[in-house]
């Protein structure tokens, strides 16, 4: 059954517009009519579109909504099912108010198929690129409690959390980027205009040139002449990097390498530490079984090193052993958690413990981040004077001895 935009006229000459899904485009014309709805323009969804090349070309090719906006759709739909309404009332009020063209659409295929009698679990299934794994799952175990609104309502607070986290980061990262930015520009600008020209006078009066000069127009000489090479070499190193990323080894190693890195592999770390916690308990509050979480929860620390050590848990906690126990013997995941996790287990609380654990490990990721920021700013624009004086202070040392020789 295909899925259908439209833009039409009600009996009373109003406009709307919005999606039909029916067998052809004669049916979906039929279907609107029957509903006092006279369409003007109708035309397959975008979505469908997609589904279909999907199809054709065997690749999976569905639209991407941001996580905010996921996040946005999930507590208003939570606020909707704890307010009563039923689950299709629910999801035709949400889709009439969406922006996002492509979630509203969604949104209607959505309220389409749990009105044939689907699950909305089951329904929201369809799209992936979506709705992760973790959310189709929370949502199922809300529906088979009866707790529906209750499971929205986690997730919306833990898309909300991550989102800010995310936005935390941006905001952190963003002056320091363009600080950076600006250094090489002005490095570039420097090399590129304004050495050559003042070596040019060197060069008329045959002086000899100190070696911070000669250094200094010899880079010159390579972001003039040679800059396609310089911008090549670049682009083949990352090249390179992005394809040994690519294969399962490289995968492994390069992150590695990040767990190691001074001031970054310990932050790394506590992101997806705290990530692992957040998401585990929110998964054993909704009532998902340990093993299942885990399952999920492994595909989302953003760490392949810690994803194996997750595996390697798994095992231990299948044949009977304690999540603490095994994540302790991968010697990866930090004492704090180990210690709240061993706690949860002897308690019957793990997924509060968890909570807190997730709790500490995002308050000592925003002080390192504002701590970072702090320190980077300063030593950026230190980096900057340095490079920009040394630059001008190799090019004025033969004018200084020039103007002594004159003298």
């Amino acid at each position: 059954m295909a899925v259908y935009s439209y833009k039409a006229l009600t009996a009373k000459g109003k406009n709307v517009k919005g999606v039909v899904d029916a067998e052809t485009l004669r049916a979906a014309r039929q279907k609107l009519k029957t509903q006092g709805i006279f369409p003007t323009q109708i035309e397959e969804s975008r979505v469908e579109r997609g589904r279909n090349f999907a199809l054709t070309s065997n690749r999976v090719r569905q639209p991407r909504v941001r996580a905010g906006q996921l996040s946005v759709f999930t507590r208003q739909l939570s606020t909707l099912v704890a307010a009563g309404m039923p689950l299709v009332e629910s999801l035709k009020a949400l889709g009439e108010q969406l922006d996002n063209p492509t979630l509203k659409e969604i949104t209607s295929e959505i309220r389409d198929k749990v009105n044939e009698g689907e699950t909305l679990a089951a329904s929201l299934e369809a799209y992936p690129k979506v709705f992760p794994k973790l959310y189709v799952n929370m949502v199922a175990s809300g529906e088979a409690s009866g707790s529906l609104d209750t499971v929205l309502e986690r997730l919306a607070d833990l898309l909300e959390q991550q989102v800010a986290l995310q936005r935390k980061f941006i905001s952190a990262l963003t002056y320091p980027m363009l600080m950076l930015v600006l250094c090489f520009g002005v490095i570039l600008l420097l090399l590129a205009y304004v050495v050559p020209q003042i070596t040019s006078i060197f060069e008329e009066q045959g002086a000899s040139l100190p070696l911070p000069t000669e250094i200094v127009i010899f880079l010159s000489d390579m972001v003039l002449g040679y800059w396609y090479i310089l911008f090549g070499l670049i682009a083949g190193i990352l090249w390179l990097i992005s394809s040994y990323w690519k294969t399962e080894k490289g995968k492994m190693r390069l992150s590695e390498i990040l767990l190691r890195i001074p001031v970054f592999g310990p932050m790394q770390l506590k992101v997806a530490t705290g990530r692992f916690a957040r998401n585990l308990s929110s998964m054993l509050a909704s009532g998902i079984e340990l093993l299942q979480a885990l399952s999920i929860v492994k595909n989302i620390v953003g760490n392949v090193v810690l994803k194996e050590c997750i595996d390697s848990a798994i095992t231990g906690v299948r044949e009977g052993n304690g999540l603490a126990e095994e994540l302790s013997k991968t010697g990866r995941f930090p004492r704090l958690l180990i210690h709240m996790t061993s706690i949860g287990e002897r308690t019957g609380q793990l997924e509060q413990m968890l909570d807190r654990a997730a709790n500490s490990y995002e308050s000592e990721v925003d002080a390192v981040v504002s701590g970072l920021t702090s320190i980077l700013e300063p030593l950026l624009i230190v980096f900057l004077a340095l490079i920009v004086g040394g630059i001008l202070a190799s090019v004025m040392l033969p004018m200084l001895e020039m103007t002594s020789l004159a003298r």
